[in-house]
């Protein structure tokens, strides 16, 4: 019998690690420690299903636990102790710690690739060498790598808690509406909209936090001066059928002056054009809600564009068109993570 169950945002799951690998303190007194996972409410490509039943699916397939592994690191950063448990175990506790002040960090849905070394340290998650290639990223295979991490103190022969909250790395960026508007001498019969890529996004992150990793790897709908071309990162489009459109993409802080962009492609009289604009670079007007911090980990963009001068466009889908052409509006909004836990009988 197979059972599957959805912990909700109202939920949490009470996580901690089965005994295993200890290391006694030299004074002979040892610590415990509950680990409680979280939800984070702060804080390749698809097309979203259309039908009710499809929709929850994908999201339960965002949010599905499929791994986790806790790691206990002294204050110094070396590691006390490891755990790692199937989803199907929500509920033990670490034993065997030394007292003192801890480093708690959470790592779920870890890809397939990734191995810990023995004698990691809590400056492993940050260091660019370890990082995560944005095609790990799949609901529907590895599931979207989630992590977070918290402070505690130990005392010697007790048993303390901490909740950690975890986050996906990912952000999600999604095709909003698309209105054509065309000014005067910009005839729309003319223009004939084909796909929606994203381009420049970044192709690593690491896992720990804030998770931004800058070396120059990009990826892209299609291949560009800076982007390496990758299928996830393209849609097919028209004017008439572009909604429940989105693409999963890694944190980016506009290093460099390399802001993920999102790039209509079409033709105008016959000639291939481009509309790429940047992904929250600006504070919104007008009731719009972006903030200009461009790409942030567990966000979702929705990004709704207006066409205007449909014969104005760029000649490089990673040059920014000319800004009247289009009218764009940016909606950035947290991404709440809610654990699903598979279990069979």
């Amino acid at each position: 019998m197979s059972v599957f169950v959805c912990l909700f945002a109202s939920a949490f799951l009470s996580v901690s690690c089965a005994e295993n690998d200890t290391e006694s303190s030299p004074s002979g007194e040892t610590a415990s420690l509950t680990v409680t996972l979280n939800r984070q409410a702060a804080g390749s490509k698809a097309v979203v299903p259309s039908d009710g039943a499809g929709a929850e699916d994908l999201k339960k397939a965002e949010n599905t636990v499929k791994n986790v592994t806790v790691f206990v690191f002294n204050a110094n950063g070396t590691l006390d102790k490891k755990q790692t448990f199937a989803s199907s175990s929500f509920s033990e506790t670490i034993t065997g710690l030394i007292a003192g002040t801890k480093k708690v960090v959470v790592v779920a849905n870890v890809p397939s690739g990734v191995a810990f070394p023995d004698g990691i340290n809590y400056s492993w998650f940050a260091d660019a060498q370890n990082a995560m290639d944005l095609e790990t990223q799949s609901p529907q295979t590895n599931g979207l790598f989630m992590s977070g991490e918290g402070t505690v103190t130990l005392s010697a022969n007790s048993t303390a808690a901490t909740t950690v909250s975890v986050s996906r790395v990912a952000a999600k960026v999604k095709l909003g509406t698309i209105t054509i508007s065309p000014e005067a001498g910009h005839d729309p019969d003319k223009f004939v909209l084909s796909r929606a890529v994203v381009m420049k996004a970044r192709g690593s992150a690491t896992m720990g936090l804030p998770s931004v990793n800058t070396p120059e790897l990009f990826y892209g709908g299609m291949a560009g001066d800076k982007s390496a071309e990758k299928s996830y990162l393209s849609e097919t489009i028209s004017a008439d059928d572009h909604s429940n459109r989105y693409f999963y993409v890694f944190p980016n802080d506009n290093t460099g002056g390399n802001a993920t962009l999102i790039t209509l492609v079409g033709t105008y009289d016959g000639q291939l054009t481009y509309f790429p604009f940047r992904i929250n670079d600006k504070p919104g007007e007008d009731g719009a809600t972006s903030d200009g911090t461009f790409i942030q980990r567990n966000h979702v963009y929705t990004v709704n564009v207006t066409l205007k001068r449909l014969g104005g466009g760029s000649t490089d889908p990673e040059v920014p068109a000319d800004p009247a052409s289009l009218t764009v509006t940016v909606e950035p909004q947290e991404w709440a993570t809610e654990l699903v836990q598979n279990v069979e009988w």
